[in-house]
């Protein structure tokens, strides 16, 4: 004899497909595809671009791989800059970690734009450790006039969370500046009333 089937949902599977994803996994996400991206490419570049020059949009967009040892923008802070850029990496990605479940309170973009500048970090940082010749930069930008500046994966990811905590920074402030003013713990009319008892006792 059949007897018919009947499928019951599970609670659970509708709790996980309608569950939001929470600061922290977004802060991961974003991190984790940045750092990969940025890894991936470099490989990319210096495995069949070195000591090449590659044309992409004529003069202003390029690929050219140099190896960067110096710090943002080129600056030298002498000779303990490997070391120095090293510690700078793993403090900013750990202060990103630290406030990005309490900043995505005031905005839900909080922990992807500090994500961005996590995953750059950690990409470079790999990056710093595993080739003492300098960061791979391969993404060549020129001003039309000679001057060229060349970025990675990961720089382009640092500008533009950096770009977004701007915006972040003004949000925070504008909380700050709309939180009420600290009331004392006991209002003057209570105090007004302990008085006159106090009075009343002596009497």
């Amino acid at each position: 004899m059949l007897f018919p089937s009947f499928a019951v949902p599970s609670p659970f599977a509708s709790r996980r497909s309608t569950a939001p994803i929470t600061g922290g996994a977004s802060f991961a996400v974003m991190a984790g595809l940045v750092a990969y991206g940025d890894l991936v490419t470099k490989w990319l570049a210096v495995t069949l671009w070195s000591g090449e020059s590659q044309p992409l949009f004529g003069r202003m967009v390029g690929i050219e791989v140099v190896h960067n040892p110096l710090s943002a923008f080129s600056v030298s802070i002498g000779p303990l800059t490997r070391e120095i850029n090293i510690a700078a990496t793993v403090v900013a990605v750990l202060l990103s970690m630290a406030v990005s479940s309490r900043l995505a309170r005031l905005d839900r973009g909080a922990p992807e734009s500090l994500g961005l500048i996590a995953g750059a970090g950690i990409g470079n940082l790999v990056s710093m450790i595993g080739n003492a010749s300098g960061v791979p930069d391969f993404l060549a930008l020129g001003d039309g006039r000679g001057g060229v500046l060349v970025l990675n994966v990961a720089d382009v990811a640092a500008y533009i969370g950096i770009a977004c905590c701007l915006r972040l920074m003004f949000i925070v402030l504008r909380a700050a500046r709309s939180r009420p003013p600290l009331t004392p713990s006991e209002p003057d009319d209570s105090r007004a009333a302990a008085a006159s008892g106090t009075a009343i006792a002596q009497r």
